[in-house]
This record gives structure tokens, sequence and C-alpha cells, in this order.
């Protein structure tokens, strides 16, 4: 006999009335696969809007969810292993300790979810082939911006195109991950394991890390910063100041867009009207830095110290970690 599916109609925008009772439903399915007995029925949602609900710590393996929207849904330790999640929005789901091992997520939103010791060993997240089901279901890459990636098991995924966007990976294991194409732009990373992972074109250029991430990025076709040595920086301000002194008429104007100066020390800097486009300045010292009307658009600010800096008339647009107001 072949297994029964239950399925919600993708126009409800509540909480089946019946969710609970499916979900029991499933787990009787489950038990039946195990003991090769034919009874329950696998859960099946497809357009669902589940948004805010609490579903800790439920067996969920093999559950069909299709362009299910779990917004802000509580998630903690629930097992999602092999299930179908094409298309879900998780946008700030909190998903602690969940498990999605063997998981289909592909073009699924997990931006700004909580992914402290989330587990996603081999899970699927390519972006969608097919068009996703409305109407909740956004297709797309897979994002993963601005969550918080502590501990969080990504080994094997296949993460092709993904959007790590301002994410914080702590201690995130990404060893044999598909990484190929990912975007990291104005992300934190440390403590992470990117061992045998694919990173052809990966974007690390706005990225926050330490050396010794560095290392691990080196020869593996990823796109990472050019580092620029402390004797060539120096060079660099001197021939800005004297071009402003001069009012252009000697010396240079700075362009240091595209630069990598993670950690530099630019403490009382001079940089009025530089080109400071898409500059990575995280955890950097610019403490009393002079930016009248530079160009910062798109540049990484993120935990670099501000106090004191001059941005009148600086252009912005684009730019992270600059204080609010």
């Amino acid at each position: 006999m072949d297994e029964e599916t239950m399925t919600t109609d993708a126009q409800h925008s509540s909480w089946p009335d019946d969710l609970y009772d499916q979900i029991k439903s499933h787990g009787e399915f489950l038990s039946g696969r195990l003991g090769k007995l034919n009874r329950g029925k696998q859960l099946t949602l497809v357009g669902a809007d589940l948004t805010g609900i609490k579903l800790v710590g439920m067996n969920l393996q093999r559950a069909i969810f299709r362009s299910c929207r779990f917004y802000c849904a509580d998630l903690r330790n629930s097992d999602f292993s092999q299930a179908v999640l094409t298309g879900c929005d998780f946008s700030g789901a909190d998903l602690t300790n969940a498990r999605f091992i063997w998981a289909n997520l592909r073009g699924a939103d997990l931006s700004r979810a909580i992914l402290k010791g989330t587990r996603f060993e081999n899970a699927d997240m390519r972006p969608m082939t097919e068009a996703p089901v409305p109407p909740h279901g956004k297709g797309g890459v897979v994002s993963l911006s601005d969550t918080t990636l502590h501990n969080t098991n990504l080994s094997q995924a296949k993460l092709i195109g993904a959007s790590f966007v301002g994410a914080i990976l702590d201690g995130a294991i990404l060893d044999n991950a598909d990484l190929e194409g990912a975007d990291f732009s104005y992300s934190t990373i440390s403590n992470v394991q990117f061992k045998n992972a694919k990173l052809r074109d990966a974007n690390f250029r706005l990225a926050d890390f330490p050396a010794e991430i560095m290392k691990q990025l080196q020869g593996t076709e990823a796109k990472v910063p050019q580092e620029v040595t402390p004797e060539v920086i120096e060079q660099v301000l001197r021939d800005h100041q004297a071009w402003i002194d001069s009012d252009g008429q000697v010396g240079r104007r700075a362009n240091m867009s595209g630069w990598y100066l993670s950690r530099a020390h630019l403490a009382q800097a001079n940089l009025n009207g530089a080109d400071l486009r898409k500059v990575n300045f995280s955890n950097a010292n610019l403490h009393g830095a002079k930016l009248i009307c530079s160009d910062l658009r798109e540049a990484n600010l993120m935990y670099a110290n501000l106090t004191g800096i001059d941005l009148r008339g600086a252009q912005v647009e684009g730019a992270r970690g600059l204080p609010s107001g």
C-alpha cells in the first residue's frame, strides 16, 4: 500500500487547526516505518503559514514542508533530518540544536535565524531550480545572512551561491562543504574549519577573520582580500596629506578602494576626501580619524574603533558598522 500523506490547503494564513494531530500521526508513521507496519500518515504541508509556532523537541524526520513560513518560530531541539523543506522561510527562527541531517533545504531563507549548535550535515542547500510554491515560497539561493552560526555543523552541505552576508561564524564546521560562489561579505569568521571545502569564487574580500583563517583560504580559488603592508599604508597617507596641504598640487589623493585594513592602526589618520569604497576596516583603530567628504560606500567598519571620527559630508551608502543616528 502506498504511504498516505496529509496536505494542508496552501491558502491558509494561520496554523492548521489539526496541526498537532497531524504531527502525532506523523510520529506514528515514523514508528510504523521502523517496525514495517502501515500506520500513521506522513506530514505534508504546502505553503502553510506557521509564523511564531512553537515546535520544541519535535521529531519531524522525513516530513514535507514545501514553501512554508516558519518566521520567528521556536524550533529548538527539533529533528528535521531527511525532511523536505524547499523554499521555506526560517528567517528569525530559533533553531538552536535543531537537526537538518540530509535535509532538502534548497532555496530556504535562514536569514537572522539562531543557529547555535544546529546540525546541517549533508544537507542540500543549493538554489532552487523549480518555481517556489506560493504564497510563502521565495526560492533563489539559500540565505544565512545576519545569522549567528555558533558551533553549527555544515559539513558536506551543498551551499553553492549561499549568502552568509553579515553572519557571525564562530566555531562553525564547514569541512567538505560545497561553498562555490558563496558570499561571506561583512561576515565575522573565527575558529572555523574549511577542511577540503570547495571554495571556488567564494567571496571573503569584505569578511573579518584572523590570520589563521587566511592561511586556510590561500590556494582554494576563493576571492580573498589582498593584504597591504604597513609601509605602503604609511606612504599613501603621506602622499595624501601632501595632496591636502597643497590643494592637489603635489602628492596624491589616497585611493584605497578594496583594501584589506582589518585590525589596522589608523588613529588620527587624515583621510579627508579619500576613496575608501569597499575598504575592510573591521576591527581597525580609527580613533579620531578625519573622514570629511571621504567615499566610504560599502565599506566594512564593523567592530572598528570609531570614537571621535569626523564623517561630515562622507558618502556612506551601503557601509556597515557605522553608529546609527
